[in-house]
């Protein structure tokens, strides 16, 4: 039941959220970012699903999906899209977060998909966060068998931490931040979150 929801909620990541069309109608690549502290040891199980345990989860589920594509805005299959975030609290499911104890028992932390035929993804997560000094977001990896396309972060539209009066950091940051925003949405409080982001690749 788990897949199947995952693969429908793929089925309706079509249009072209996240893509940022250039004059000659090519995309611009997805800004990159960095890896940060926590990216999980062990290797990530191939698992759209980071919720053990929806009814005790201390968060709020979110269900991220979109699609992978190149420059032309065509999907491109067998890509591994990995994700990995914090709890609700702001803890890492890693040996080098000292509160790893704390974490959320029902929360995997980490989980990889492999995008279809049409370059589709999906995962149920969680809503991310602010923690210490950082905004809400949610840190994603993509790989062509072992060749690393992609190390970024996905932030909340509204709030990157520019909203908060902070310092703001080089235009480059700026326009990444820009150019990595969902927007997560449900109709009443009895639903996930839902959130679509599109990936831009140079697949070769």
């Amino acid at each position: 039941m788990k897949r199947r929801a995952l693969l429908h909620l793929a089925g309706l990541s079509l249009l072209p959220i996240g893509l940022t069309a250039q004059a000659d109608s090519v995309f611009a690549l997805t800004p990159s970012q960095t890896e940060g502290p926590y990216y999980p040891l062990e290797p990530i199980a191939v698992s759209g699903d980071l919720v053990l345990d929806a009814s005790k989860l201390g968060g709020e589920v979110l269900e991220l999906s979109g699609r992978v594509t190149d420059r032309q805005g065509r999907g491109v299959p067998g890509i591994r899209v990995e994700i990995w975030q914090s709890d609700h609290q702001g803890i890492y499911n890693h040996p080098d977060d000292d509160k790893r104890a704390q974490h959320d028992p029902h929360f995997a932390g980490a989980g990889a998909q492999m995008t279809n035929a049409t370059g589709a993804y999906a995962f149920r997560a969680m809503y991310p966060v602010a923690y210490r000094s950082r905004p809400p977001h949610i840190h994603v990896k993509l790989w062509r068998g072992d060749r690393e396309l992609l190390t970024s972060q996905l932030y909340l539209r509204g709030q990157t931490g520019f909203e908060w009066g902070g310092k703001l950091l080089s235009g480059m940051l700026d326009f990444a931040r820009e150019h990595l925003l969902i927007t997560p949405v449900r109709s009443d409080e009895s639903q996930p979150y839902r959130a679509q982001f599109n990936f831009v690749i140079q697949p070769t």
